[in-house]
């Protein structure tokens, strides 16, 4: 008989919340416990859940008898709470972004080994349909050579500011000293999902970080062009500022083009394909709708699991879109390229 694996949650704003409940509606999987400084959150993911809760984190490490926590506080505390998991010997996964930097992530990995636990990140927009439509796209040739991929989350919604325990009262995307701004949050995953899309190097990158409405302390924008040793230009952007909001996915091939819906989640419903070349024109609808969070990320960890795989997010993905990142600042404080050639993750 199968033991189902026990996972502790290590806060619960409102990402710890989707984690407890990915969790406990997976098979194999188990939530043990979970812990909050937030009473009302407590009482929350106990109504819901029914975990053994703790009201300090130190408590949940020390005490819990889960082999996996996740790491769900806000950004800046996740490299603090991972090393104290790991010199307890626990695996992790963390939510992402993994950590504030590259040098911080390559850190945590680096204890792991040394303490022989394992880490992943929840990266869970890997699972989204657009993506895999696009991954599709792009697998099986359907566009002809790709030579210019734009992946965008550019809209406007008053709710991005909302997230975490605090909610209204503690906007903590706008504040630095949570690890605030929109590169860490949605750029995150954009850089992820470019990792997977494409086995080219990136060897430079020239981005902007704006700070034009939301906040004076964190980007509200950023945009950035990457130049892939093949050919291949990338544009990744990210926006809360764009009332009209901008095309989610354009992929341009020598024998079509691919677009998907923009807006929030929720809103990519639609992609187009159509190819056009000597005459001949054609064009496919698909549908993308989902809805903002799935289970894939936990029924990939548990499958890895089950089978003894690698983990569904892995170290050299995780570094690798971190690295980006870094660039990304650097480029929009030098007003310049920023050239990766020489430095490997």
């Amino acid at each position: 008989m199968q033991v189902d694996t026990e996972i502790a949650v290590l806060g619960l704003g409102r990402m710890g919340l989707e984690h407890c409940r990915q969790i406990a509606q997976t098979p194999g999987l188990k939530l043990g416990s979970a812990s909050s400084r937030s009473q009302e959150a407590r009482q929350r993911a106990a109504e819901l859940y029914s975990p053994t809760m703790y009201c300090s984190h130190e408590e949940l490490i020390e005490k819990t008898t889960a082999p996996w926590v996740v790491i769900a506080t806000y950004t800046h505390e996740h490299a603090f709470w991972a090393q104290q998991a790991i010199s307890r010997g626990k695996n992790l996964i963390i939510e992402k972004p993994i950590t504030l930097n590259y040098p911080e992530a390559e850190k945590i990995f680096k204890e792991a080994d040394s303490r022989a636990v394992r880490v992943t990140v929840h990266q869970n927009r890997r699972w989204d349909r657009d993506f895999a439509l696009v991954r599709k796209v792009l697998d099986q040739g359907f566009l002809g050579q790709v030579y210019r991929i734009e992946s965008r989350c550019c809209y406007h919604s008053d709710s991005w500011t909302a997230g975490g325990a605090g909610g209204e009262q503690n906007q903590w995307r706008l504040k630095s000293e949570y690890g605030g701004g929109i590169l860490t949050d949605w750029g995150s995953h954009l850089f992820d999902q470019l990792v997977l899309l494409s086995s080219a190097r990136v060897s430079g990158v020239l981005g902007k970080t704006e700070s034009r409405i939301w906040s004076r302390e964190v980007e509200d924008h950023f945009w950035a062009e990457l130049f892939l040793d093949d050919g291949t230009t990338v544009r990744i952007e990210a926006s809360n500022n764009h009332r009209i909001p901008l095309p989610r996915w354009v992929i341009v091939g020598t024998e079509g083009t691919l677009m998907v819906d923009g807006g929030e989640p929720d809103k990519w419903s639609t992609a187009r394909m159509r190819k056009d070349f000597k005459g001949f024109g054609e064009e496919t609808t698909f549908d993308t709708s989902q809805p903002e969070f799935n289970q894939g990320f936990y029924s990939a960890f548990r499958e890895a699991l089950l089978a003894n795989k690698p983990l569904p997010v892995q170290r050299r993905e995780v570094l690798e879109a971190m690295r980006l990142i870094d660039a990304v600042k650097e480029s929009s404080i030098r007003m310049d390229l920023v050239r990766l050639d020489d430095h490997e993750c």
